[in-house]
């Protein structure tokens, strides 16, 4: 008995040691993962935590009280000396504290003068100073209104949208007041302009950017005075179709009184050091982020779609800041996601989530990253700062991608494959090891990589240059080998044809293998005179339900051959393994009966003669065109690329042709129809298909809710026995 007390209280430590650790190696409260894109294609990937918390900044400890509804926050790197003497890097954040009208400056630079501890946050962050005029004394020309945005110039000059103050003010680098920039006056502005600035920034030529709220021109350019100079990269008008429609078909004049479709306007703008403005614009579902050039051109992101299949509603980009190697991060204020992509607009690591927990957000406002790469977060509902560092894994990630970026591919190539050590399924460090392969003309491994990646437009391009190699080696062997084929072939139809001529007048015996010839001729037959062919399956009960059945089973073969033997690039990337094989059965068959059932059902209205063993057996035959180049068209897209995709979609297209020739046909010749009823019959039984196709949709719904509130009800049962 004291042995088994023994054993249960060895057990009862290990199971509380295996939950210890467990505990320190769970995943963090919010999440991660990286968005990666094929073809048309996203999908999000789990990745190790790129980021984790290091700390909050709350103000609501020190002396001079909480935040309050901050809307912006600048974040500055200088360089600066320890207590050693050693040149170290600091940072310091210019918070926008809204509703207390005021700017706060924090600081991890320690202080030579005595400072209150009640002045220190952590992460050795502490209040260094803090611009705020008199409420009480209208003439403070610091008295701030509602400030919604801040931008710090290089020497340290203070720019400050004071939103409700209807006016951009500057202040010193310590927060004294220097100048302030009312309401520019232009006639290109018009009479009903009205100047409440949101957020602001400078150039290095001294022009200031500023977007003011509800206007839809774009961002306000003004030169080094504020003098009005012109609009600045507007967003386009974004019509929906009926909107389109109605532009293309009536006059200015019919559509007066009508609501009118302006542009978004920009949520917020920020300048990186290589001169580019980054615009964000949470209001639509296209464009929501700019990176705009001097000339007002979107030089990057034109187009780029910012989604996330990983989110059930649409990304709400809100803020972006740009680190030193130039890669993004931007702020998602709808679903508290923090997204990094590379300065070529590849995702890299996704992270974050709405919530109360370490790392999760309920109405981020701004962002900033330092020279460290430790990422800020504001949040004006939680009134706190969140702090993340990378972890070993973004580390290793944004090492490779600088080194690669600088073209120092041998040094990244070793670093790319310890970040595949610890996500094997990263598919950056696969393209990025893939592009080195190419580089150095190792098509093979290039191509393994690329097909790892899911990457069918590098594999493709690889696969060009090892299709060129492989040709220029072996021409003169492919030359004799098609030579020799078209030989034997010439010689095989001359023999072919002197044996039907010396033994035309024989009576040909019937053997088991007459039947399948029968067969294989009545699909000959039926192909190259389908008039003939179709009629006679009506009048003249050619064929039969067997041989209807067997045609369907040689397309469904044809079919599966087909999917397995279509190349990695005709297949867009995708793995055989992903492929949902009782999907492809039932597209085999279910479409086939549909229309059949269809299709007798209009022409029993339209009176058509033919029975629905006709239309059963001459649907089956209407497959033959896929029957023929199914399998040879797969085994084609072997030898070609992305390039040819043009002359694959135009065979696919003509093939299509060819069905629905045949489709036209079956319906013409079955049920006895000239070609003005056939066409009429074709049509309704098109709509009669899609119509039969949108009420099983509609079932399928209806039924997986259905299916949904069965288990919840179950469940709710459960609780109360």
């Amino acid at each position: 008995m004291k042995k088994l007390k023994v054993f249960l209280c060895l057990i009862l430590v290990f199971v509380s040691v295996a939950q210890c650790a467990l505990v320190s190696n769970a995943s963090t409260p919010y999440a991660n993962y990286f968005i990666s894109t094929n073809g048309t294609e996203k999908m999000t990937l789990p990745t190790p935590a790129a980021y984790e918390v290091i700390g909050t900044l709350n103000l609501a400890m020190t002396d001079i009280g909480s935040l309050n509804g901050a809307k912006d926050m600048h974040l500055v790197n200088y360089e600066g000396t320890d207590a050693e003497g050693k040149t170290v890097t600091y940072t310091k954040l210019y918070i926008v504290d809204t509703k207390n009208n005021r700017i706060v400056i924090l600081t991890n630079e320690p202080s030579s003068k005595v400072v209150s501890s009640d002045l220190y946050i952590s992460n050795n962050f502490r209040v260094d100073f803090i611009i705020e005029g008199d409420p009480n004394d209208p003439s403070d020309p610091a008295t701030l209104k509602g400030p919604s945005g801040i931008y710090v110039d290089d020497d340290g000059t203070i720019l400050v949208a004071d939103t409700n103050n209807f006016r951009l003010v500057e202040f010193t680098e310590r927060g004294n007041f220097r100048y302030a920039y009312e309401a520019p006056e232009s006639e290109l502005l018009g009479s009903d302009f009205n100047f409440q600035p949101l957020k602001v920034i400078k150039d290095e030529r001294g022009y200031i950017y500023a977007t003011s709220i509800a206007d839809y021109h774009g961002v306000l350019l003004l030169n080094a005075n504020g003098e009005f100079s012109s609009y600045f990269g507007a967003n386009a008008v974004t019509l929906t179709f009926w909107e389109s429609l109605v532009k293309t078909f009536f006059s200015r004049e019919d559509t007066q009184g009508t609501i009118v479709t302006l542009p978004y306007t920009f949520q917020n703008i920020y300048i990186s050091e290589d001169g580019y403005i980054y615009a964000t614009t949470a209001g639509t579902s296209s464009g929501q982020l700019r990176k705009i050039n001097s000339a007002g051109v979107d030089v990057l992101y034109s187009g780029y779609d910012f989604s996330d299949p990983g989110l059930r509603s649409n990304v709400a980009l809100y803020d972006v800041a740009v680190d030193k190697d130039n890669n993004m991060f931007v702020l998602d204020n709808l679903n508290g996601r923090i997204y990094e992509y590379d300065k070529w607009g590849k995702n890299l690591f996704a992270f974050g989530s709405n919530g109360t927990g370490a790392g999760q957000f309920s109405s981020p406002q701004s962002i900033g990253v330092d020279d460290d790469g430790i990422v800020y977060v504001l949040d004006d509902q939680t009134n706190l700062i969140t702090m993340f560092k990378p972890t070993v894994f973004a580390d290793k990630v944004h090492e490779a991608g600088y080194l690669f970026s600088q073209g120092l591919y041998d040094d990244s190539f070793p670093v790319w494959q310890s970040v595949l050590e610890e996500n094997s399924y990263y598919i950056l460090a696969l393209q990025s090891m893939g592009q080195i392969y190419h580089r150095e003309e190792e098509y093979d491994k290039a191509l393994d990589m690329y097909y790892k990646a899911e990457d069918a437009t590098n594999y493709s391009t690889s696969f060009i240059e090892q299709r060129y190699d492989f040709t220029k080696e072996y021409f003169t062997h492919i030359v004799v080998v098609l030579l020799v084929l078209i030989v034997i072939w010439y010689v095989v139809s001359y023999l072919r044809r002197r044996y039907r001529r010396k033994h035309a007048h024989l009576e040909k015996k019937r053997t088991w293998f007459t039947p399948i010839s029968e067969f294989f001729g009545s699909l000959k037959f039926v192909t190259r005179h389908p008039v003939d062919g179709f009629e006679g399956i009506r009048y003249e009960n050619q064929s039969s339900y067997g041989a209807a059945l067997a045609i369907m089973l040689i397309y469904f073969v044809t079919n599966m051959l087909s999917i397995l033997c279509t190349s990695f690039i005709y297949r867009n990337g995708r793995p055989l393994s992903m492929t949902n094989w009782g999907l492809q059965i039932g597209l085999v068959f279910v479409p086939w009966i549909v229309v059949v059932i269809v299709n007798y059902g209009v022409t029993t209205i339209m009176y058509g003669e033919g029975r629905f063993r006709d239309i059963f057996i001459g649907g089956a035959y209407c497959h033959l065109p896929f029957i023929f180049t199914q399998l040879p068209m797969a085994i084609l897209t072997n030898i070609l690329t992305q390039e040819e995709a043009s002359l694959f979609s135009l065979a696919q297209t003509i093939i299509g042709i060819w069905v629905g020739f045949m489709v036209f046909m079956c319906i013409k010749g079955v049920h006895g129809f000239h070609v003005g009823k056939a066409i009429i019959v074709l049509i309704l039984t098109i709509a009669g298909v899609a119509a039969v196709s949108g009420l099983f949709m509609i079932f399928i719904g209806l039924a997986s809710q259905m299916f949904e509130f069965i288990i919840q009800f179950g469940k709710e049962l459960s609780y109360l026995v």
